[in-house]
């Protein structure tokens, strides 16, 4: 159960840094705390042990402190898909097992170690699916053990943490939603109030004309007309305002104003706060 007096901690759990902040207050939040860690991406065997490392180094401080944990998982470490509608299909767990069975097609035998979610959805719509590795999930939650103050609350994959803060701000007629990181951007197409595509690529996607390229090549998989509106939320980069390239219309997502923080200065921070 989350108890609302505690402060939150909001963790961004990264290849080459980790973004802590603290944020106190329900009705009127702000942030009184916050700091960058810097991770070490090659550290280990798999992608995200280095950012584990660095998460149990930071905790160590924080385990005494009466704080709610939520940390925002970058989509570097999670994988997505988008699961078809099937009928023969009844309950949570079957859908969870199908959803395994899709991913299975693309990445085999590992998919064994990997937690499963799938969205809600309109009966008959397709399910957009994450998949994280277990042992990721279990380091995150060994760096604030049972026994401290300090409690995960729950860990969001990046993209799911920014549809469901600005879940609101897509029309109804849909749009696409895009979260740029370094070396990786995530491209969603949410539209007539279901996930209709998903692509999670690996590249440099700084500038708008890397994202048209992407956007694109999205929309000549889909079947039928796509919205051609664009959200875009960057953990770097402070510009609000892009050009119309391509017929592509960008906006972007900016979070609500919060005492203790800047968007023109505290960028690094933006993922985090994108947790409810």
């Amino acid at each position: 159960m989350l108890r609302l007096w505690r402060d939150r901690l909001l963790v961004w759990l990264a290849p080459a840094e980790l973004a802590l902040v603290r944020v106190s207050g329900i009705l009127r939040p702000r942030i009184v705390a916050k700091r960058i860690v810097p991770c070490d991406p090659a550290f280990g065997t798999e992608p995200w042990q280095g950012a584990a490392a660095a998460l149990k180094s930071a905790a160590e401080s924080l385990r005494s402190e009466p704080l709610n944990v939520v940390v925002v998982v970058s989509n570097h470490f999670v994988r997505y898909a988008l699961v078809p509608w099937d009928d023969a299909l009844s309950g949570a767990e079957e859908e969870l097992a199908f959803a395994r069975h899709c991913f299975s097609k693309i990445h085999g035998e590992r998919v064994k170690s990997w937690v499963m979610r799938v969205s809600d959805g309109p009966a008959g719509a397709p399910r957009l699916a994450s998949a994280i590795d277990a042992a990721l999930l279990d380091a995150v939650r060994a760096s604030f053990p049972k026994g401290g103050k300090a409690r995960v609350y729950s860990a969001q994959p990046y993209l799911m943490a920014a549809f469901n803060r600005w879940r609101d701000a897509v029309p109804a007629e849909g749009g696409w939603l895009l979260i740029v990181e370094p070396e990786r951007a995530c491209l969603a197409l949410h539209a007539k109030g279901r996930w209709q595509a998903v692509q999670n690529a690996k590249g440099e996607f700084a500038a708008p004309q890397e994202w048209v390229t992407l956007l694109d090549r999205e929309r000549h998989r889909i079947d039928g007309d796509a919205p051609n509106t664009v959200f875009v939320h960057a953990t770097r980069g402070t510009t609000t305002h892009w050009p119309r390239l391509g017929g592509w219309n960008f906006q972007a997502l900016a979070l609500p104003a919060l005492e203790g923080y800047s968007p023109l200065k505290d960028g690094r921070y933006a993922a985090a706060l994108t947790a409810q």
